[in-house]
Order: structure tokens, then sequence, then C-alpha cells
């Protein structure tokens, strides 16, 4: 997408892309939202490619989880 294509319409408003990227999700027609609640995610990176990939935010954040669930783990071990 480029800035200024249209993305969606919510209500007879217009949802237009802000910068360029590829759209790599976009909720259901038929969804409520209320105004301003993302709707989607627009990668300004441009690559289609990283659609099909696991972020580096998402790798961090699983991470971190597991990190805690283990950490967790070994502490209730020691009762």
């Amino acid at each position: 997408l480029q800035p200024g294509d249209l993305i969606a319409t919510v209500e007879g408003h217009s949802v237009m892309a802000p910068f360029a990227g590829v759209l790599r999700g976009l909720v259901h027609s038929g969804v409520e939202v209320a105004a301003n609640e993302k709707i989607g995610d627009l990668d300004p990176r441009n690559v289609r490619d990283y659609c099909f990939l696991i972020s580096d935010k998402s790798l961090a954040m699983g991470g971190g989880v597991l990190e805690a669930i283990l950490f967790w783990l070994s502490e209730r071990s020691q009762i």
C-alpha cells in the first residue's frame, strides 16, 4: 500500500494508509469497533515475506513468558 490508499470503510468513513507498507492483518467485516480502535496492522518495512514470519517483538514476548514459567516451576519445586 501507498500513503492515502484505502484500507477499509467503517460506517461510511474511509480508513486510509498513513504510510507505505504491507497490510499484515485486518479485522473481519461485521466486527464492531470503537472510535480510534486498531483495526489492522500496516507493516512499514514493506516486505511481504515478513508476513509469514514471527516478529522479533513476538519472539521476545514469548521468551519472556517462557522464562517466567520456568522460574515459577523452579521456585514451586523447592517448596
